[in-house]
């Protein structure tokens, strides 16, 4: 999208669309505590006066994908409008860098450094798996483009529903209306980042439904797409019964195998836009671009080492000691987030599956999504008083994502059990797991609010 047209949108952001969903967001949550009967009794009564009845079963995965779908479209046709998918001078736009990168992996030319709107080199920085999807969109031009990436964003709810369990209702709600859906998803940067929460939460419904093998390697192979996703997918496998290792090294192998096959074709073409250029991007979107802005803190080896240190202890305490598959891994992608100093506010769609682990942990995902969408909308605004308020809001963030952490740590590594979080997943915490019970369905429970 043209920063014109996002700038042109950015008090409407502020003043409308953050408290709205935040606001359909907090009723979610806090029709599902459990101290809220009298609420929840008023909620159903508002619901016969309108449909007639007070049983929400008719409430299901449809309507809540439909609206999602109906969101897209509008949005889609909006960008058009606007310009959002035209040149600008900054460059070409996001649609026109995946279909003409997806254009040149077809005509094998090198899709990670694009040509387009007059300018060269551009880079493209992403993985083979997300390049194979551009290739697939390109084939219908733009529109196939914005409709493949839009697919993988819309995924995301169906795996949350079937993962979600008894919760699987109010978990698929408190996302379609969480700033870090569909304001993020509805622009293709941010449709093309949520790979990394489908590749996550795609990974533990496969191994759940067909074993941790096929799911790490599954999970291994999108993690292509955006390197960042390998993370919590190894993570993830340490629930894997006695095989965690071999499910980790799985998901590794095929990460590795399809990553040389793409350097041996492509070579630094390929490492330098996904790899080395992600490490020295400054981005003044994130509060690790605001550290750099002021000059507290200057991009370093030393910088990107402590990262890589402290990312690769985190993959290993959660691979060993975390009580759930969901919850390992949302630990590594709160960690990656927080970590990861050229992750702009679209990233924080990595997060999404955090919204399994449990009450808790939503209302923290709440706070994050609702002043991150706000931080977001600030940094695009121009004025001294501004951007004092986006530097404030920038650490507030920071700080509901280390309070997140916390909470994360405190469920999955805590000395309660894991149930005592009101987890939805249902799943079992350890690795005494049965090779029966790894191939289970989730359990489906009731799809209502009630």
């Amino acid at each position: 999208m043209t920063s014109g047209a996002v700038e042109a949108g950015s008090p409407l952001v502020i003043v409308l669309v953050a408290p709205l969903l935040g606001a359909l967001g907090f009723l979610v949550l806090w029709y599902e505590s459990p101290h809220h009967e009298r609420w929840r009794g008023w909620a159903r009564a508002v619901v016969a006066r309108l449909t007639g009845t007070a049983d929400l079963a008719w409430l299901d995965l449809r309507p809540v994908v439909g609206t999602a779908v109906g969101a897209m479209v509008v949005s889609a046709v909006f960008y058009g409008v606007v310009g959002g998918y035209a040149c600008s001078p900054a460059g070409p736009s996001d649609l026109i860098t995946l279909l003409t990168a997806g254009r040149a992996f077809l005509d094998r030319g090198d899709p990670f450094s694009i040509a387009a709107c007059g300018t060269t080199d551009n880079p493209v920085p992403a993985g083979m798996a997300s390049v194979l999807i551009d290739a697939l969109g390109s084939l219908g031009g733009a529109p196939g483009e914005i409709v493949v990436w839009e697919a993988v964003a819309l995924g995301t709810l169906p795996l949350l529903w079937h993962l979600g369990g008894k919760d699987r209702l109010s978990i698929s709600l408190f996302v379609l209306v969480s700033p870090l859906f569909l304001p993020v998803v509805v622009t293709l940067d941010g449709a093309s980042l949520s790979l990394v929460p489908l590749g996550v939460l795609l990974t533990v419904y496969v191994a759940h439904r067909r074993g941790w093998i096929r799911g790490a390697a599954l999970g291994g192979l999108l993690a292509t797409g955006r390197f960042p996703a390998l993370f919590p997918t190894v993570g993830a496998t340490g629930r894997a019964d006695r095989r965690g290792w071999v499910a980790g090294l799985t998901a590794i192998g095929a990460f590795a195998a399809v990553t040389l096959a793409t350097v041996a074709v492509y070579g630094r073409e390929f490492t330098g836009p996904v790899f080395f250029l992600q490490f020295q991007r400054v981005t003044a979107l994130n509060y690790w671009g605001v550290l750099e802005a002021k000059g507290w803190l200057e991009p370093s080896n030393l910088v990107t080492s402590v990262q890589a240190v402290l990312t690769i202890a985190l993959i290993a305490v959660c691979w060993r000691w975390a009580r759930t598959e969901i919850g390992a891994a949302s630990v590594i992608l709160t960690g990656t987030v927080l970590l990861a100093q050229f992750l702009s506010f679209n990233e924080l769609v990595f997060l999404l599956p955090i919204a399994l682990v449990g009450v808790r942990a939503r209302w923290w995902l709440w706070s994050v999504g609702v002043v991150g969408w706000v931080t977001s909308a600030f940094s695009l605004l121009t004025g001294t008083a501004y951007q004092d308020a986006f530097y404030v809001l920038c650490f507030v963030l920071t700080g509901l994502l280390a309070g997140l952490m916390v909470e994360l740590l405190r469920s999955e590594l805590g000395s309660r059990p894991a149930a005592a979080q009101g987890g939805s997943l249902g799943l079992a915490p350890a690795r005494s797991r049965s090779n029966a019970a790894e191939r289970a369905e989730p359990s489906a429970g009731p799809t209502t609010l009630e």
